[in-house]
């Protein structure tokens, strides 16, 4: 299974809310038969975003409508000591994440997931974590 981030579902939003075909609509129609999900994490960033929208609900529709039937992955134990260890790493090296990153690529890495988006370099420092990039 597939995790993705959510520069990858803000793209294909975006994308489809302009009627676009760019990386995130190619990446699907080229991957139509992958297994996909996206992290609790994802989905509450992707509802924040819509409830700051200048048209919340019409947006709160539009995310709803492309997550559409993806499973979401809600945290287990095992991903809170994922995510304690790798913290803890990222910040005795000086390279802390973001908290939000951090728990979406500790839900994926705890799942033995790659995760799909478009900052590489940011998650990529999640030793362990395979990275996707579209």
């Amino acid at each position: 299974m597939i995790h993705l981030d959510t520069t990858f579902m803000v793209d294909a939003i975006g994308e489809s809310r302009r009627k676009h075909d760019g990386p995130a609509r190619r990446w699907l129609a080229e991957n139509r038969t992958a297994d996909l999900a996206v992290s609790l994490f994802v989905r509450a960033e992707l509802l924040v975003g819509a409830a700051l929208h200048a048209e919340p609900d019409r947006e709160r529709r539009r995310v709803l409508q492309v997550c559409g039937n993806l499973p979401v992955i809600v945290p287990s134990a095992e991903m809170a000591e994922t995510y304690a260890g790798v913290a803890a790493a990222l910040v005795r090296q000086g390279t802390p994440i973001a908290t939000m990153d951090l728990l979406i690529g500790c839900t994926a890495l705890a799942a033995n997931a790659p995760l799909l988006t478009a900052n590489r370099a940011h998650f990529e420092r999640i030793v362990g974590l395979r990275v996707l990039g579209y």
